[in-house]
């Protein structure tokens, strides 16, 4: 089933139940159909055609979600750009995207609306908000396009830094898209009767695949939250009575923390589950969050260019991996030998759902994608029971003078320990003679104190020596990628100064 099918089945089965829900707009899965075909039909009168790029920047809306499907019953490839970048990096991914039309709101349009007439592919700009847009819309038509689509046509491009280090599109099937959607639904019990308070970008691929389309097959109800905080997302759950949250292991670590006469102001009781992605959670602040809330955590572990490829289930999870795999995979020494269960190594994965390849970039997709095999430069661990650790990306391993390696999130989560720390990340800067400057940096909650020796100490105090931060910075707040990761490549490129008094060197 292709995208285009997937929400006209849902909407013929359930017209009138609730799709999407922001604020005080509510919109069901009949009214979504309809939109959609009416934003196909409008983009066909700009020109769009089958196969064409049409990029979309635009905010975290039911607007979003209209617009996308709105590219995709048109027949067109939807190019997700996320909000959060700025004008430089979306004016190289406007021209590497070959988008012919951009999708976007008045807001993002007067940032870099001077640039655009140099974007050699670009032929038009539509703000959606506006009115000639909105005039445009009344006068389409709400019959879905009769636009041949079949499920190894494309479908979605999305930029992701992950796994060669620089921006690249990842080019998506609607097969390719609707592959972990239905796994991940039945392997948390997803159901039309669930209320989804969503904490995730559909510009990313877990938040399009694992929230928006497995939430559409199910007929289930997506909140949107469009910018997280504890207190708006405990409200969001008591108002709506949500079931279910997607997030990433910031905004749990976060939650984790509320406390408890917090919690107390608030009727939860509808929740049920959390599931969570993105990057290497902390087990213990998981436990804590679960014990707080009353609720069963879930993760999920994949990457743009092959969706989902290990998660937990309801009938098979353990909190501090990210469950078991869904598809193939081999878990490789450098010299591409498996390795032992217990050891750490590369993970590889066969998924029928990888990406088709990246977008105009043969020689990356051929670095990454051999033998059948999708190479991802993660570094996992499978235990006994066949449970996957997440541990961390190669590039992100720091290394000692003596050649011993350090994983940075399990010196992360010892320093998130002390009660006044709020964010921690630990990298490696290197020292300009070819070694690392293991550097942790700290970012402390309002009103709580901490001090680098407080820190040395806890560290000294659950640590092997090797493993012992050299240097303590403290920072306002942890920078993060578009997706809410930590933006480890930005801190190993911050300049620290020996006499800051921000800083301490141990």
């Amino acid at each position: 089933m292709n995208l285009k099918q997937t929400l006209e089945n849902t909407a013929r089965e359930m017209p009138r139940k609730e799709a999407i829900v922001f604020g005080a707009q509510r919109i069901t899965y009949g009214e979504l159909d309809q939109a959609s075909n009416k934003v196909a039909s409008a983009l066909g009168e700009l020109g769009m055609g089958k196969g064409d790029h049409v990029a979309i920047l635009m905010s975290h809306s039911p607007e979003w979600v209209i617009n996308y499907f709105g590219v995709i019953k048109g027949g067109g490839v939807a190019v997700l750009l996320n909000p959060a970048l700025k004008a430089p990096e979306l004016n190289s991914l406007l021209r590497d995207s070959d988008s012919e039309i951009l999708l976007t709101e008045r807001e993002f349009s007067l940032v870099f609306s001077s640039m655009l007439a140099h974007i050699p592919c670009l032929r038009r700009a539509v703000e959606v908000d506006g009115d000639s847009y909105a005039r445009m819309l009344a006068r389409s038509s709400s019959t879905p396009p009769s636009i041949d689509i079949e499920d190894e046509d494309e479908a979605t491009i999305i930029y992701t830094s992950g796994v060669v280090g620089r921006q690249k599109g990842a080019v998506h099937t609607h097969a390719s898209l609707m592959g972990t959607p239905p796994i991940v639904s039945a392997g948390i019990q997803r159901k039309s009767d669930d209320t989804i308070i969503d904490l995730v970008r559909f510009s990313h691929l877990f938040g399009l695949c694992e929230v928006l389309l497995g939430s559409i097959i199910t007929g289930s109800t997506i909140v949107l939250i469009p910018d997280f905080t504890p207190r708006v997302v405990l409200e969001a759950v008591e108002k709506e009575k949500g079931s279910i949250i997607f997030g990433v292991p910031a905004m749990y670590n976060a939650l984790a923390m509320v406390r408890g006469r917090v919690l107390q102001g608030h009727n939860l009781s509808s929740l049920r589950l959390a599931v969570t992605a993105g990057a290497k959670s902390f087990p213990e602040l998981m436990k804590a969050l679960e014990d707080k809330f009353t609720l069963s955590l879930y993760e999920v572990y994949g990457l743009t260019e092959v969706s989902a490829v290990s998660i937990s289930t309801f009938d098979s999870r353990k909190l501090g991996t990210v469950g078991k795999p869904i598809c193939g995979i081999r878990v490789v020494d450098d010299d591409g030998k498996e390795v032992p269960r217990g050891e750490i190594g590369e993970a590889l994965f066969s998924a029928p759902w990888v990406m088709k390849g990246y977008h105009r970039a043969p020689e990356l997709t051929a670095e990454v994608l051999r033998d059948g095999w999708f190479h991802t430069g993660d570094l996992v661990r499978m235990d006994e029971d066949g449970y996957l650790e997440y541990i961390e990306k190669k590039s992100f391993i720091i290394v000692t003078p003596s050649g011993l390696k350090i994983g940075p999130s399990e010196v992360e989560f010892v320093l998130l320990k002390h009660p006044g720390v709020a964010e921690a990340a630990y990298v490696g800067i290197d020292d300009g003679y070819g070694e690392q400057i293991a550097t942790a940096f700290v970012s402390l909650k309002e009103g709580r104190h901490a001090t680098a020796k407080e820190l040395s100490d806890l560290c000294y105090e659950n640590l092997a020596d090797y493993k012992l931060p050299k240097r303590f910075q403290f920072v306002e707040s942890i920078p993060k990628t578009a997706s809410g990761k930590i933006d480890r490549k930005s801190l190993k490129e911050t300049p620290i100064s020996p006499g800051s008094p921000r800083t301490a060197h141990l």
